[in-house]
């Protein structure tokens, strides 16, 4: 019996250890939930802030995987009465979700296809005459890349070919480190940076188009969001550059490109029609994004790419399978469709009143500019700590309702989400980067703060002097 309660007891220990902050999250929503509803709130629309609190408490801290905090959002929309069973169902699948999922199995059929090897020896026979050109290069590709296919395809095809240059630099040297840290933040800051370009770029971008067209009939299509996004874009990559020289001084002589390029990987005839064949269908799919993506949407025209990937038997339903993280998914749908009855139930108007009363305490707080500065910031330092879709989800209906007739706000709360500076967790490439080993955490934040602070400054300008003529 003792021993029997001895194994009892060490197993419920061991698994409080592991999650503690799922009982912790769940014993604060339970407390919330008995106090009284605020005045202003209707019962839903209280249950759906404390849902949101609690799916933010999840992310940040993991407790359990993100697939089952998706359902247990689902799950508790129900159960707490924000919104009937089927309202919960059908806001759970939409366009941008379908384009989350598309994206992610466009990403793994192009990667699987080795196009990294051939976009090398095009880096190098363009940029290659220049170590810093180069790495410029490397840079500005990302970007151009990661703002029509996405950081997790970009960040899969680049990374490989930094790693493969730096793969011979005696990193116990000063410049030997240096030239490896601005060798894998020249690609990883492109690849941040370009995500914001265009609709294609981040799953934030569509879950924003997504709820202006739901929330304030204003509907923004591939070449208007280009139209916002792009120049911000180009300005942020020139002073990423110059940004990333100051902060990792080096000769760059510890890089040899002639090597890489002899042993960068040969190619055959079959490779050759197999590249050819999905550049082809990469550009029949940016094309298909710019000129009917009113007619069939971003998401549909995702999963015709990956469709016909499969179809041409270039990559199995089982590559794919196996490699999409249907956890993201299902995450995305979730905090999406909560994001959908957070506005339904007006808690959304609630949250931007008592915004606006917050606004009403500080100096100028009549000036938009004070809300703007506000909005932006908080969108963009919470994605660094939560993730930037999620973060949209959430905070786009608020962003929104502060001023639904001017998309500035929405865009900026959605552009701004994407500046993952400043955390290894904000977003894929950053984790990814992190993982390699080569960056730490206070050096990822260090180099971060000072492109996010800068990011801002470049996002209200652009918002209050260029976005005006548009």
């Amino acid at each position: 019996m003792n021993e029997s309660y001895k194994i009892i007891s060490s197993s419920i220990l061991f698994w409080f250890s592991q999650k503690k902050w799922f009982v912790y999250s769940i014993i604060i929503s339970i407390f919330l939930l008995n106090l009284t509803t605020p005045v202003g709130l209707t019962v839903p629309a209280y249950h759906s802030l404390i849902i949101l609190l609690l799916v933010f408490m999840l992310v940040t801290f993991e407790p359990i995987p993100f697939p089952a905090i998706a359902l247990l959002t689902l799950v508790l929309q129900v159960v707490l009465g924000v919104a009937p069973p089927n309202v919960v169902a059908s806001s759970f699948m939409n366009d941008a979700v379908l384009f989350v999922m598309g994206s992610l199995m466009f990403a793994i059929a192009i990667v699987h296809q080795g196009l990294d090897i051939r976009l090398a020896k095009l880096i190098i026979k363009i940029f290659g005459r220049s170590k810093r050109m180069f790495l410029a290069g490397l840079m500005t590709i990302s970007a151009v890349l990661s703002s029509f296919l996405g950081e997790h395809t970009v960040i899969a095809i680049m990374l490989p070919i930094g790693l493969s240059v730096i793969k011979n630099i005696d990193t116990q040297q000063s410049d030997g480190k240096n030239a490896v840290l601005l060798t894998l933040f020249s690609i990883a800051y492109g690849t941040i940076i370009g995500s914001i370009g265009t609709p294609s770029g981040g799953a934030r971008n569509v879950i924003m188009i997504n709820y202006l067209q739901e929330f304030s009939n204003v509907h923004i299509d591939y070449l208007k969001w280009m139209k916002h996004a792009y120049p911000i874009l180009i300005i942020q990559l020139i002073v990423a550059y110059f940004v990333l020289q100051l902060t990792f001084p080096s000769s760059l002589n510890n890089i040899k490109m002639r090597g890489f390029n002899k042993n960068v990987g040969k190619t055959d005839v079959k490779k050759n029609i197999n590249h050819l064949f999905s550049c082809l269908i990469i550009v029949g799919i940016v094309s298909s994004w710019f000129a009917f993506n009113d007619i069939y949407g971003l998401g549909i025209i995702a999963l015709a790419g990956a469709l016909t990937f499969m179809i041409f038997g270039m990559i199995s339903w089982e590559e794919i399978n196996k490699n999409t993280n249907w956890g993201v998914i299902l995450l995305f749908a979730a905090t999406i469709s909560l994001g959908f009855q957070i506005n339904e139930t007006g808690a959304s108007s609630w949250l931007v009143m008592k915004f606006n009363e917050l606004l009403a305490t500080l100096p100028s707080s009549n000036s938009m500019n004070v809300s703007w500065s506000i909005m932006a910031v908080l969108s963009g330092l919470t994605a660094n700590f939560f993730t930037s879709s999620a973060t949209v989800s959430l905070i786009g209906p608020m962003a929104i309702e502060l001023h639904p007739t001017d998309i500035s706000f929405a865009l900026s709360s959605a552009i701004a989400s994407g500046f993952s500076f400043l955390t290894v967790i904000s977003s894929p490439t950053a984790m990814i980067l992190y993982s390699t080993g080569l960056v730490s955490t206070k050096m990822f934040f260090r180099v971060g703060i000072l492109m996010f602070c800068i990011s801002i400054i470049i996002l209200y300008l652009m918002s209050q002097f260029y976005w005006v003529t548009l």
